[in-house]
């Protein structure tokens, strides 16, 4: 008799806690995410020529900083991330003469992983690094897949 008893009391007070549970919504329900991230933050660093750099996502723009220098925007939209020699997680540095070094950032996002639309060039001369003019465009690039040394001499110009 004293078994039935407990097994009541037992049902019962589990009856009694899941009615008190708040609703809960089902465990497959898709989380709710932000389109992008309210504050900048870095997507990819490096150190070339001497100097620190790094680039952030602000706002779904690409800004450059170069040490303690004010950010500089760039051409291609975030996430954006510098070109790495095939093969390796070294970012590839070219150079173009004795004083001139050039690394490569692509940036306008599309399918794949760190792929984009857009590449633009960092030239580095005497301590400053200085958004190409030239931009790439009409290709679709990814990072870990590098660039070649004419591609790198259209930024350098």
């Amino acid at each position: 008799m004293a078994r039935p008893l407990a097994c009541g009391l037992a049902s019962g007070l589990m009856l009694l806690l899941t009615a008190c549970e708040p609703d809960k919504q089902p465990d497959n329900q898709a989380l709710v995410l932000p389109e992008r991230f309210a504050t900048p933050h870095v997507t990819d660093q490096t150190q070339a020529a001497g100097l620190a750099l790094a680039l952030s996502d602000n706002g779904g723009g690409c800004q450059l900083q170069v040490g303690k220098m004010p950010p500089v925007w760039l051409k291609p939209m975030a996430p954006c991330y510098f070109m790495k020699s095939p093969g390796t997680a070294k970012v590839q540095v070219y150079r173009h003469d004795k004083t001139t070094a050039v690394v490569a950032l692509v940036g306008t996002p599309v399918k794949g992983n760190r792929c984009g639309q857009e590449v633009q060039g960092l030239v580095i001369k005497s301590g400053a690094a200085t958004p190409s003019a030239y931009i790439m465009q009409g290709s679709i690039h990814c990072a870990d897949q590098g660039l070649q040394n004419f591609q790198y001499e259209l930024f350098a110009q």
